[in-house]
């Protein structure tokens, strides 16, 4: 039984998730690096320590209170901003420059949060939930790393009558999903593309386990999922990356399809966690081509929108 999860953020009264009104569980710890990832702290299974640039005032209090000398001024790129330590930040429990930090530059993202915390959480909510045909939404991160604790949680929650949904990567042990499938109303499915090449280029895995937990998932749940394509400049935005995604997806009878144009929205939390942006952020998908996958793909009788 996990009792704990590890969570990077929550977010009540979401919208953007799912259908109504919900609270979107942000899950920490993913299998796949995609360069393009909005929420970079979502990715490691383990607390790191964000450094706000914007906010940093150069007091230095982070370098005097460090008792393992981790901190540094780095004076070599010109921006005399504290440069730090991160396999030292990682084993840290003390964490003296958080306190220190005069203008709150510093946090750790990534909290150990109980089924009873979360659980607390969410009842305040419960109403809108009702009113609105809302609930939760397990997010990450990859929620299914954490599958244990995702179902205690269902298990525990299952009289509140909530609408519960996952967006996932989709790179999960099946026999550890499978048992919880039915739980859930919706599953929002990343397919990056077909190509496993390309794929491994941009996320550092290959994709074959992802389609053959997809096609496992729609086998019973077709109904229920919902494929996500980032729309990437490079990767996948090509009548052909489309055409070979709207072929597998009709081959597993997918019903629903929506793209997510690609956005450079999440790039100043890579520097902020110490590590570098490697895609060029002027990148762009106009309306007009999305609009042009958009049909293609309902030629193949898929609904399909742009996000």
């Amino acid at each position: 039984m996990q009792t704990q999860a590890l969570i990077f953020d929550i977010q009540d009264l979401s919208v953007q998730d799912g259908p109504g009104i919900r609270t979107t569980i942000f899950m920490k710890g993913c299998p796949l690096k995609c360069k393009w990832c909005a929420n970079p702290e979502g990715q490691k299974p383990f607390p790191e320590l964000m450094h706000i640039n914007a906010l940093c005032k150069k007091t230095y209090n982070c370098v005097s209170v460090c008792p393992y000398k981790s901190v540094t001024i780095e004076s070599a790129s010109g921006n005399n901003f504290p440069h730090f330590s991160r396999t030292i930040c990682k084993i840290c429990k003390t964490r003296e420059c958080i306190e220190a930090c005069p203008s709150r530059a510093l946090k750790f993202v990534g909290k150990y949060i109980s089924i009873e915390e979360l659980m607390k959480r969410i009842k305040p909510n419960i109403s809108f939930y009702k009113n609105s045909c809302g609930g939760i939404t397990f997010s990450g991160g990859e929620p299914f790393l954490q599958a244990e604790f995702i179902k205690e949680f269902i298990n525990k929650t299952s009289s509140f009558g909530l609408s519960i949904g996952v967006e996932t990567c989709g790179m999960f042990d099946w026999s550890e999903v499978q048992e919880i499938a039915d739980k859930f109303d919706f599953f929002y499915f990343d397919l990056k593309c077909m190509d496993s090449d390309i794929h491994k280029s941009v996320t550092g895995s290959t994709n074959e386990k992802i389609l053959t937990n997809l096609k496992s998932l729609a086998e019973k749940y077709s109904e229920k999922v919902i494929i996500s394509i980032p729309v990437v400049p490079g990767v996948n935005d090509s009548e052909k990356q489309i055409k070979a995604i709207a072929e597998y997806c009709k081959s597993i009878c997918i019903k629903r399809l929506r793209f997510l144009p690609y956005h450079s929205l999440g790039e100043s939390k890579y520097s902020y966690l110490g590590r570098e942006y490697t895609m060029n952020k002027d990148l762009s998908v106009s309306t007009n081509q999305l609009n042009e996958y958009k049909s293609f793909v309902e030629s193949y009788g898929i609904r399909c929108w742009v996000e």
